[in-house]
């Protein structure tokens, strides 16, 4: 074989990130997501699959048929969809995070399972008629350190059982609708403090350890048929004190080929991670994760770099062909299970009136998970006196870019002003100690604190928030606390609920979106102000 077909051959093997907008100008991430000019080029050079994010569903249908038509050749089309299609294209449906559920598990087991398989069947066949064939999900780490900073919401629960239980029967909802899966992040990153997108997190588990704890759903799921598994840039110094997971042959070749009997595909974490970055270049990162056996190569820094290096270890003999067609093949196998265009046409959801049903179907269903996952404590009731503020800690600015945000919205039509904080703005507390807030600021104004706070990717220290505890315990002894409502993090809403005095109102919502805030405000806000009336002021807002 020529070095040019072995390239191609090769190529397969990568998946790169692309937006699911259609203009570059765009693209949420340009410096991780290729241009489409070099996209065209790299799928017409052979690449196989695409991770993609951004866009709206109906955008990202037409743009995986473009790619489709750009590679002329079974492309798989994935994405991390771990909160339903709505957490990563607009106007899909968004679920309440995994540990949302878990939650749910612990007052009532069988509704849990049964909420997490339809989780799985609505995501599924959401994502199926977008143009996606393999969702990068579920997440099977277990998280058990209520300080990480990246797995956090994203998990299924604290404990194997639940999250075995919950697991499997999200990949059982999955696997309805003819859609490929994967289980993360092998061999478990529930219990690190350390985000693997910034650096490399060290875990001092032995395997004795594992198999009784992080290895228990990742085994259950292969039982089960889960079609790949992902492996974590994590150090396992007591397994292999030397190399990362995805690049050690004792834990991708020993331990989940041999040990637990998985040939499905395995594929890596993104490489352009810093766990990774930090010390391999992309195209000895590609080829030492290949030759510790790994099928799929995820999002190298340098994705040419990456394929010409491998290509070269196949070339020299330094990997046997062999290898390289047993990845192939597995691929293959994989691809030939949602590849079927007869049966995709005969889909109803291709029937507008049937897939209108569906989508409020699906919408109607999570909007019924949020309020079984909703506390609101008894009798909590908030009134807005003069000078009251609304004050909003986020992560993020896209969370108030909608024009309507109930966070904000509702508090203002009762009379709070609205006050919001983030990690870039101005810090609203003391210089010398961040457990009061600058009074400066807030005069001696009653303040209503909701905190959007959760674990996720490259927030890093910004995660650590236990400095509201002291804060909000010092507004209450002053009496300056109107209520507490938390968003996401169930660990920070614990600790102030231990705190803070039975009479102070307090709610909390795994989940963050728009329908939580308003579930959550409409209970505990005294007010007569209709939804009907925010909406005509909203309107007038809008006309010049």
């Amino acid at each position: 074989m020529n070095k040019s077909d072995l390239r191609r051959q090769v190529a397969e093997l990568f998946v790169v990130r692309a937006s699911g907008f259609n203009l570059d100008s765009q693209r949420l991430y340009p410096n991780l997501e290729e241009s489409n000019s070099n996209l065209k080029r790299l799928l017409e050079e052979g690449v196989g699959g695409v991770i993609l994010l951004g866009g709206t569903v109906k955008e990202l249908e037409i743009r995986c048929n473009i790619l489709k038509k750009w590679s002329g050749k079974p492309l798989l089309l994935c994405a991390d969809i771990e909160e339903g299609v709505g957490q990563r294209f607009y106007g899909g449906t968004k679920f309440v995070p995994p540990m949302g559920i878990a939650q749910i598990y612990k007052k009532d087991q069988t509704l849990a399972i049964s909420i997490a398989e339809k989780i799985g069947y609505f995501t599924g066949k959401e994502a199926k008629k977008i143009g996606l064939n393999w969702l990068l999900a579920p997440v099977c780490d277990i998280n058990n350190n209520p300080n990480n900073p990246v797995i956090n919401l994203r998990a299924w629960g604290e404990e194997p059982e639940t999250v075995k239980s919950l697991t499997c029967a999200f990949q059982r909802g999955v696997s309805r609708s003819k859609m490929l899966t994967c289980a993360k992040h092998f061999p478990g990153h529930g219990n690190s403090e350390v985000d693997s997108h910034l650096d490399l997190p060290e875990i001092h588990n032995d395997l004795s350890k594992l198999e009784k704890f992080e290895l228990i759903p990742f085994k259950s799921l292969i039982n089960q048929g889960v079609n790949s598994v992902m492996i974590g840039h994590l150090l396992f110094p007591k397994i292999d004190p030397i190399f990362p997971a995805t690049l050690s042959k004792r834990v991708v070749t020993d331990l989940l080929r041999i040990k637990f009997k998985f040939d499905g595909l395995v594929v890596s974490d993104a490489l352009v991670m810093n766990a990774i970055t930090n010390k391999y270049s992309s195209g000895k990162a590609a080829v030492m994760a290949f030759d510790a056996g790994i099928d799929l190569i995820m999002m190298p820094k340098d994705i040419d770099e990456a394929i010409d290096s491998l290509t070269d270890a196949f070339y020299s003999g330094k990997i046997s062909l062999e290898r390289l067609n047993v990845s192939r093949e597995r691929r293959k196998k994989q691809l030939d299970l949602v590849r079927n265009e007869e049966d995709f046409k005969k889909e109803d959801l291709n029937n507008e009136d049937i897939k209108n049903k569906f989508l409020l179907d699906a919408s109607k269903f999570s909007n019924s998970i949020i309020k079984s996952s909703i506390f609101v404590r008894e009798e909590s009731t908030i009134k807005a006196e003069f000078n009251d503020i609304n004050l909003i800690q986020i992560d993020n600015f896209d969370q108030v870019s909608n024009k309507f945000f109930p966070a904000l919205d509702l508090p203002k039509a009762v009379g709070f002003k609205n006050l919001i904080i983030h990690p870039l703005g101005i810090s609203p507390w003391g210089k010398t100690n961040k457990r009061f807030l600058e009074s400066g600021q807030f005069g001696n104004s009653k303040i209503l604190a909701q905190l959007f706070v959760r674990g996720k990717p490259f927030v890093g220290l910004d995660y650590h928030n236990d400095h509201w505890i002291d804060a909000l315990k010092n507004l209450e002894i002053e009496k300056r606390l109107s209520g507490i409502i938390i968003y996401g993090c169930p660990y920070l809403y614990d600790k102030i609920k231990k705190n803070i005095q039975y009479t102070t109102p307090l709610a909390y919502s795994p989940s963050q979106t728009e329908e939580a805030q308003n579930e959550i405000l409409s209970r505990i806000l005294q007010s007569k102000t209709t939804q009907k009336e925010i909406d005509k002021e909203s309107s007038i807002e809008f006309t010049d």
